[in-house]
């Protein structure tokens, strides 16, 4: 008979724990509200556009450029910032299994001996061993909650991960274009340089020849000392992007120096680019995804603030052995147990649990306007990559004419100079505009490609 009551208490307090644990106080998550976007982006280049998760996710492919390719995943693997954001990721991990651990019982063990020596008295040894536990039973889910927060707090580190991730690669991407624009504006000046070497030989033998005055030779000197002064800041600034590209890697200066020191030519954007719909952004870039998982956290904080103005149910219980000679420390003399129900409950605390709702609550809300201000700072950021690359392509289409136009010039000039029918000051502004004309190009060239690259990092690809 005693056993069936026993069994009687025990289901009827599993029913009322699992009633109990079914309930959390506070609100419940249901996403934030985000603001309008349009529907298609008002910017769209010459090329056919097309939604390609995969495109975006591995955009740097569409480059066809090998050395890119494993600079980039070079830099995946061994990325110092990548690194230490996954590490980020194992904390927060770790931090929730510790904030999970309290919805279960906690045990504690203690074993103590110790020899008392009274006055007028002999001594006795005294040997102990108790365990004690404690078990609080979330009854309005506080525990549960800060469970969710931390749950949410790893999806911020994982999306904090991928965001650095997106950081990275675009950052490699540009520095290698960098590099190789600074190789291909060397070149140009280079070439330059030796074609004014030669228009100086020519002067040379004219003034020689009493042809010319030296004034002519003078200026062809100064035009090629100018066009070669400008080459040790180019070669500076390849060896500051090259080195910038080992840091990426993880590695210390000149570790990519053999795998660049081949000029290739700028990497050249591919005919069709993906880029989607504004509202695609949501669920592609990884600072808006987190600043959605830090208004979930942020919500289940509201509910475990929510939970501290609820009484606190809790099963404690103890077991000890306690005896002066070590031989009877086991006997049933020795044996010490208690166990029973235990309710807090702060009533008194002058609002100050109300209060902290409400910084929950106000800390929520500025999740929310940071969420939103990601949205259309994101938005802006595709908008102006998009306005850069359109602009920057056209700007090299009339760059490249520009060149045809500066190349003949150059020779119909230096044919008629030969010739003894024009100037020399013809010859110098022919190869000044042609020298200026090229370097323009390349550097354009370079910031098409810099362009898609940024527009691909405002759209959140890479991950």
């Amino acid at each position: 008979m005693g056993n069936v009551m026993a069994l009687r208490v025990v289901a009827a307090c599993a029913c009322f724990l699992a009633l109990c644990l079914g309930c959390r106080v506070g609100p419940d998550y249901g996403g934030p509200p985000a603001p309008l976007l349009h529907e298609t982006w008002r910017e769209l280049p010459d090329a056919t556009v097309r939604d390609d998760h995969r495109a975006v996710a591995e955009w740097w492919e569409g480059f066809q450029d090998p050395v890119l390719d494993t600079l980039i995943q070079e830099a995946a693997q061994n990325n110092l910032d990548l690194r230490q954001a996954a590490l980020r990721i194992f904390e927060a991990r770790a931090a929730r299994g510790i904030v999970r651990g309290n919805l279960f019982p906690e045990v504690l063990q203690d074993a103590a001996y110790s020899h008392i020596k009274f006055p007028m008295a002999d001594a006795v040894d005294q040997w102990s061993f108790g365990l004690g536990g404690s078990w609080e039973i979330d009854v309005f889910g506080r525990l549960r909650r800060l469970v969710e927060a931390a749950d949410a707090d790893i999806a911020v580190s994982v999306e904090d991960y991928r965001d650095t991730m997106v950081i990275l690669l675009a950052d490699v991407a540009t520095n290698y274009i960098d590099a190789r624009a600074f190789q291909r504006r060397i070149r140009i000046s280079q070439e330059n340089l030796e074609t004014q070497r030669r228009t100086l030989q020519l002067t040379q033998r004219r003034f020689d020849a009493e042809l010319t005055g030296e004034l002519d030779v003078a200026q062809a000197r100064a035009n090629l000392e100018s066009t070669a002064a400008g080459i040790p800041n180019l070669e500076a600034g390849y060896r500051f992007a090259v080195n910038r590209l080992s840091i990426l890697l993880g590695t210390p200066p000149g570790t990519v120096d053999q795998l660049m020191a081949e000029p290739a030519p700028i990497p050249s954007p591919p005919e069709e680019i993906a880029i989607g719909i504004p509202a695609d952004l949501l669920r592609r870039r990884p600072d808006i995804r987190r600043a959605e998982r830090e208004i979930a956290a942020q919500t289940a904080r509201i509910g475990a603030a929510i939970g501290e103005m609820y009484p606190k149910f809790s099963i404690l219980g103890s077991f000890s052995l306690d005896a002066q000679d070590f031989s009877k420390l086991f006997d049933a003399d020795a044996i010490g147990a208690s166990v029973g129900p235990r309710m807090q409950w702060n009533i008194l605390n002058f609002g100050r649990l109300r209060s902290n709702v409400q910084v929950q609550d106000a800390r929520q809300q500025q999740r929310v306007v940071q969420y939103q201000k990601a949205v259309l700072r994101a938005a802006e950021e595709v908008d102006n990559a998009l306005v850069g690359y359109v602009r920057e392509k056209q700007r090299s289409q009339h760059l490249a004419e520009q060149v045809k136009a500066n190349q003949r010039a150059v020779e119909l000039s230096e044919h008629r100079y030969a010739g003894g029918d024009v100037d020399f000051q013809r010859v110098l502004d022919s190869q000044r505009s042609l020298l200026q004309a090229e370097d323009q190009l390349a550097s354009t060239e370079a910031n098409v490609a810099a362009s898609l690259v940024a527009l691909y990092r405002a759209l959140g690809g890479g991950w």
